[in-house]
């Protein structure tokens, strides 16, 4: 009821289990400030990351997150839950919630990235069948190392994973089938649109291939976790409230439209990669198709549909170095090629 009265537009509730002939019993609690769920759907990428930690008070339990990113790649969290155990029931009523709170997800082109929960992506299919879901590389190749040894297969993994195209990961498998059969083997049970840049969504302009965001959140509120259940809570809004603070007094010092991590990337495409590419106009009337050489190399680039046949600037709404030699080219700004979600 004071989350509800201090911070109007917040959803708090408590599940409980009825008890015969006494008081009920607490079973589950959700959380999601009012500015937690504005911000995201106003100025986040609809990248979603799900994880759950354990608690580490008296009574155990599992803390439920749901964590976006912000233009300057700080993590963004959009709400929790306090449950007795991760399953099924448990992230589907946490998700259930959640759904209700962000409204439209149609709209809001959802995508999700988590460690492989229980239950978890049976949950995501039933409540957000067109949304893509991908998993955290860091967890298959922790699961992977277990039984492949050998360094250079264990760096193939994620040079796999980091492919931005479909000819690239095709070039790298036959790499890692090489090395070692049985690891390519491995890999072949995965979808690659699980862990792949090559297939993932273009909607988040994200191309995180861990769950970062969540790893940083439950590592920051380990002290929080050791407290009991309403301490903790307060403990988290408080938190969250000083975060936000100090983003926007850091934001309000910056100078351009760009969020400052995007700024010093889009400065290192500019300056020295960018040169050793040559842009070539196709011709077109409209002048914004390019084909950008560097020595054997080729790529198209179509400053109108803003699409790299690299990939790159699809996946992360930052125009990457070919894109940067084509608009050189044309005596334009990089910058206004980068995607809204970065400014």
């Amino acid at each position: 009821m004071e989350l509800h009265r201090s911070n109007p537009g917040s959803t708090a509730m408590i599940d409980v289990i009825p008890q015969p002939e006494s008081l009920p019993l607490f079973d589950k609690l959700y959380i999601s400030l009012d500015a937690c769920k504005r911000g995201f759907i106003a100025g986040c990428r609809p990248l979603i990351g799900l994880d759950g930690c354990f608690l580490k008070g008296y009574y155990g339990g599992q803390l439920l997150s749901a964590v976006g990113q912000d233009a300057n790649n700080h993590f963004f969290v959009i709400a929790y839950a306090v449950v007795p155990n991760e399953c099924k029931d448990t992230w589907g009523w946490f998700l259930s919630v959640l759904k209700q709170d962000l409204g439209d997800c149609t709209e809001l082109g959802l995508n999700f990235i988590s460690d492989q929960q229980k239950g978890l992506a049976l949950v995501l299919k039933e409540l957000f069948p067109r949304a893509h879901h991908k998993n955290c590389v860091l967890h298959i190749w922790k699961n992977f190392i277990k039984h492949f040894k050998d360094e250079e297969t264990k760096k193939l993994v994620w040079e796999c994973a980091r492919c931005t195209t479909h000819t690239e990961l095709t070039t790298a498998m036959k790499k890692l089938k090489r090395v070692s059969a049985p690891a390519w083997e491995y890999m072949q049970k995965f979808d690659p649109a699980m862990w792949c840049k090559a297939y993932f969504s273009h909607e988040p302009k994200v191309d995180n291939i861990t769950n970062t965001m969540c790893e940083v959140w439950n590592a920051k509120i380990v002290e929080h976790r050791e407290k009991p259940i309403l301490s903790m809570c307060e403990g988290l809004r408080c938190y969250i409230m000083r975060k936000m603070a100090t983003h926007k007094k850091k934001l309000e010092a910056h100078i351009g439209p760009l969020a400052p991590v995007q700024h010093k990337k889009l400065d290192q495409f500019i300056k020295p990669k960018s040169h050793k590419w040559r842009a070539i106009w196709a011709g077109d009337s409209k002048r914004v198709l390019f084909e950008v050489h560097s020595q054997n190399h080729k790529v198209g680039v179509n400053l109108h549909k803003r699409t790299c046949t690299c990939n790159v600037w699809q996946l992360t709404g930052m125009p990457c170095r070919h894109v940067v030699a084509a608009v050189a080219k044309m005596g334009l700004k990089a910058e206004d090629f980068v995607h809204k979600w970065l400014h």
